[in-house]
């Protein structure tokens, strides 16, 4: 299942909450040589703050599998601050109610069918507390095949924010909104057979979407 951490529920999280970090230091430091910050194993950077919101899938409720960061652009943008030349119209960073979503990452050593399955829960994820929280759009940065793969194919509709661009390892890194809307929810349903209930998102044994 896909668990929402504010601030307010470390402490009922506490385990779930610091696995994610240990999860993004595999994926992140170990994995991808990402220059970070890290402690204990752990990888966090600047935008982890007392704004932020974490998703996290966990199968036990202790270790996460898959986890990514939301946070009003407000309290800091990585998109603004680090790579800007991926958007091509840089009044978005002034507008209202808009989140940015970072640190996407899924267990790269489960088998592929399973982290395709916490791939698009993520994504679903992301649609899903839109909604709760009457955000307007999410945005935020990806290779393109991660946007086509997880995203599209999982039914949510993206709009592309500028050209793709060469960054560190990938040859193509692209910025992306998702347009937070109630269609956007049941496409998505419907496509993956995924469900929400309330600040989780439990999966259902479908066929993978082709």
């Amino acid at each position: 299942m896909l668990k929402v951490i504010s601030y307010s529920e470390i402490s009922r999280n506490a385990d779930l909450f610091f696995s994610q970090f240990q999860l993004r230091h595999r994926e992140f430091v170990e994995r991808q040589q990402y220059g970070v910050k890290t402690l204990d194993q752990m990888e966090f950077d600047q935008y982890d703050t007392l704004a932020s919101v974490y998703l996290v899938y966990s199968e036990d409720g202790k270790t996460a599998l898959g986890c990514s960061r939301l946070t009003p652009i407000q309290y800091g943008c990585m998109l603004a601050e680090h790579f800007p030349s991926l958007v091509d119209d840089h009044s978005l960073f002034k507008m209202p109610r808009i989140w940015e979503g970072t640190r996407f990452c899924v267990d790269s050593r489960l088998p592929p069918d399973q982290r395709l399955k916490i791939s698009r829960a993520l994504s679903g994820g992301y649609v899903a507390f839109g909604l709760n929280r009457q955000i307007d759009q999410i945005i935020g940065l990806m290779p393109t095949l991660i946007l086509r793969t997880v995203f599209e194919r999982a039914g949510i509709e993206l709009r592309r924010l500028g050209s793709p661009q060469h960054i560190g390892a990938h040859a193509k890194i692209q910025a992306a909104s998702i347009p937070i809307r109630s269609d956007q929810m049941t496409r998505f349903c419907d496509r993956t057979g995924l469900r929400v209930e309330g600040d989780r998102l439990e999966a259902e044994p479908v066929a993978d979407v082709a």
